[in-house]
């Protein structure tokens, strides 16, 4: 008795898919990440103000001010206070990425990462430098001759005290070392695809389905047990 053919549906042999296509993951908590990361830099500028030195001067006149060149000590370690904590910020912000948006590693989230800490380290400039001048008097309205507190100002015009550098060289801290840590980072990852697992095979991706072998049909001339 010749049984009647097996044919197979997309139910009995599994999901067709496409292998040449990889599931685009969702912006939405990439962004939130990027976002919280320069708000973190907010956060670094409060630090800085609450630990930073601050450099004495003297009121000479309406509009005018000196400080001695005894406070250049404080004025370097105020500047070197900011630089070291937006090394740690850089650092800090490659882990969080790296570990909250694993879908996002490679040259994007590199780049996204570098640009975030470039621009969370002008804000923390910014609210630091503001919170600073809230701590002290305002040297404009200190007497002749009295003296005042102040912080250095982090856009070092000239740089520190006529030494050699851009204005911008500290807004480049984190995201250089961002830099280094997300390199870091890279070259310890055990698979190529940096663990995001998109590549497939053996390099820790999905699997392809496992698809049955065709069933034989027994056609008309097939030979039967017994026959002639």
């Amino acid at each position: 008795m010749t049984l009647p053919p097996t044919v197979g549906t997309p139910e009995t042999t599994g999901p067709t898919t496409d292998r040449g296509s990889v599931a685009r993951p969702p912006a939405g908590p990439f962004v939130a990440v990027v976002g919280a990361v320069i708000l973190l830099g907010a956060v670094v500028g409060a630090v800085w103000a609450a630990i930073t030195p601050a450099m004495s001067g003297r009121v000479t006149g309406d509009d005018s001010a000196v400080i001695p060149a005894d406070q250049f000590p404080e004025e370097y370690a105020g500047v070197a206070t900011f630089a070291l904590l937006a090394f740690a910020y850089g650092v800090i912000a490659v882990v969080i990425t790296w570990m909250v948006c694993r879908r996002q590693r490679g040259p994007f989230g590199f780049v996204a990462v570098a640009v975030a800490t470039g621009l969370g380290s002008l804000l923390g400039a910014l609210v630091g430098t503001w919170i600073a001048d809230a701590r002290f008097a305002d040297p404009r309205s200190t007497p002749i001759g009295a003296t005042f507190e102040m912080v250095p100002d982090l856009w070092l015009d000239g740089a520190v005290r006529g030494g050699t550098g851009g204005e911008w060289v500290l807004f480049v801290c984190a995201p250089l070392a961002a830099a280094l840590a997300y390199l870091g980072l890279a070259l310890a990852s055990r698979t190529a695809d940096l663990g995001v697992g998109d590549l497939g095979g053996d390099l820790g991706g999905e699997q392809p389905p496992n698809i049955p072998a065709p069933t034989q049909i027994a056609g008309p001339d097939t030979a039967r047990p017994g026959g002639a």
